[in-house]
């Protein structure tokens, strides 16, 4: 099954907020920096979508990207 640019998002999303649920109960140092990473992929991938969603170019992405640092 081919997810649609939605979908995918809608998915993202839902698993961004599983994982912001799942950290603020994590008591493991390991566990924490795990979900970290995670969250920070997912947000990412959120990213690109969007970029793709607009039709950005390279240079408007970094433009977005340097502005939101």
């Amino acid at each position: 099954m081919v997810l649609t640019r939605h979908d995918r998002l809608a998915q993202l999303v839902e698993t961004m907020l599983n994982l912001h649920k799942r950290l603020q109960s994590a008591a493991l140092p390991q566990e924490k920096t795990q979900l970290q990473r995670q969250i920070a992929a997912a947000d990412r991938q959120i990213d690109q979508l969007v970029y793709e969603l607009y039709d950005l170019t390279p240079e408007e992405i970094h433009i977005v990207e340097e502005a939101v640092k």
